[in-house]
């Protein structure tokens, strides 16, 4: 039966949607099969991973990755058991609401994933967010930090893991502004790395081993 996990926070821009698919794009490397599930009427993931060229939508969309398929929250619904079996995880990308279909995902998935943004007001925005998650019966899978500069953050990341303790993960996402050139050219940061020839021993590889390390962690918390 396939693992559901819903990354969601209520604030926008904290890397919500790039975490999904270069978590799922590390799942794939070891040999997990994930559909992604964007549940955003914005669509970014289910756009990002579209094949080229696709004239139809299926229910379930191939992507450019044997073991990632994506599809849509709407088009999720119609599906049948039969048809999720074959993943090993289903990652759902919430959008930054908390409204009835929100809520009801966070009840479906029954995990949550909170990315996050160091900043004063994030610790209160935090705990409302548990706070929620339990109230509709979910379990809070972890914290984690996104956009990480430790020059500026390392004195509030040390105030998280203190507020937050074992809910706080230990992988940071480190800021990169090769984020936004993996996501132009259609690929996860990894892939496009390899495409580019970036060199692996320079210090653009950081934000690569960060969700690997990421994806390692979510996959050993179950």
């Amino acid at each position: 039966m396939a693992r559901l996990i819903a990354v969601y926070n209520n604030k926008g821009g904290v890397g919500k949607s790039t975490s999904v698919i270069n978590i799922a794009y590390g799942m794939h490397k070891v040999g997990k099969k994930v559909l992604v599930v964007d549940c955003d009427t914005q669509s970014n993931c289910f756009t990002f991973f579209m094949m080229e060229g696709t004239n139809t939508i299926p229910a379930i969309l191939p992507t450019d990755f044997d073991n990632i398929k994506s599809t849509t929250w709407k088009r999720y619904l119609d599906l049948t058991d039969k048809e999720t079996t074959e993943f090993d995880y289903i990652l759902f990308d919430l959008p930054p609401a908390m409204d009835d279909t929100v809520k009801a995902i966070i009840r479906h998935t029954g995990l949550v994933y909170v990315p996050t943004m160091l900043g004063e007001f994030e610790i209160s925005g935090l705990q409302n967010i548990t706070l929620e998650i339990a109230k509709q019966q979910a379990q809070l899978g972890g914290v984690f930090v996104t956009m990480y500069r430790k020059e500026y953050d390392a004195e509030l990341l040390a105030e998280f893991r203190t507020a937050l303790g074992d809910e706080i993960m230990q992988t940071v996402i480190p800021d990169s502004r090769t984020v936004r050139e993996s996501q132009k050219a259609g690929l996860p940061i990894d892939a496009y790395f390899v495409q580019k020839k970036v060199p692996r021993n320079g210090s653009s590889w950081k934000i690569v081993n960060a969700y690997e390390q990421l994806t390692a962690e979510i996959m050993a918390r179950g």
